[in-house]
């Protein structure tokens, strides 16, 4: 009876520890803070009407929600969207929009105690559409990161960046008619806030 016990002790311990390693190599989830809301502010554009020949001044205006990221050289994506006004002495006042998928890389300055500001930069692929046509064009930024919570482990805070897209875009519908909607400089503000993307994340085991 003795050695049945002893065997059934060494049995039960044995599934014990197989648990625990099983409960430690278990995949876990943690929140980071790799969300960007952010505001594409009115900035003067030169659109070029076919036909006429005319170029006018246009102030696209919109906003997008992209995943920011928390090392110093990470991809990010998103989309955006843009509304765009024309008034043409031939075809009237008119709005386009322009709906943008935004994938690439991006750059943050590591974090430093007591400096709130963090330079950031990114180059990005902007694949478009606009009515019936697609587009794709590369844009760079450059800004700042004005950081709210210094002590946390994933950025947080107000962001300010300028941006130029670095190609024109040809459009079949530019308010009325064709157009080309020419590179421009732009400006944007948004806050980097916790939110719903995750990364996965192993204990030691």
């Amino acid at each position: 009876m003795g050695k049945k016990y002893i065997l059934m002790s060494f049995v039960l311990l044995a599934a014990g520890l197989s648990q625990a390693r099983a409960a430690e190599a278990k995949t876990v989830y943690k929140w980071v803070s790799s969300n960007e809301y952010y505001f594409i502010l009115p900035a003067s554009q030169h659109l070029s009407l076919s036909g006429g020949g005319d170029t006018l001044g246009v102030k696209p205006w919109g906003f997008g929600l992209r995943a920011a990221g928390n090392e110093p050289f990470s991809r990010t994506g998103g989309l955006q969207f843009q509304s765009v006004k024309v008034d043409s002495p031939g075809t009237g006042k008119n709005t386009f929009y322009l709906w943008d998928l935004m994938l690439g890389m991006e750059y943050i300055a590591p974090k430093i105690q007591g400096k709130p500001l963090r330079f950031t930069a990114s180059a990005v692929a902007d694949l478009g559409m606009s009515d019936t046509t697609f587009y794709a064009a590369p844009v760079i930024s450059a800004g700042l990161l004005y950081t709210t919570d210094e002590f946390a482990d994933t950025p947080t805070g107000l962001t300010f960046d300028l941006y130029y897209r670095l190609t024109d875009l040809e459009l079949d519908n530019a308010g009325g008619g064709a157009g080309t909607l020419k590179p421009a400089l732009g400006f944007k503000v948004g806050y980097i806030f916790e939110g719903f993307w995750t990364t996965k994340e192993k204990t030691a085991g």
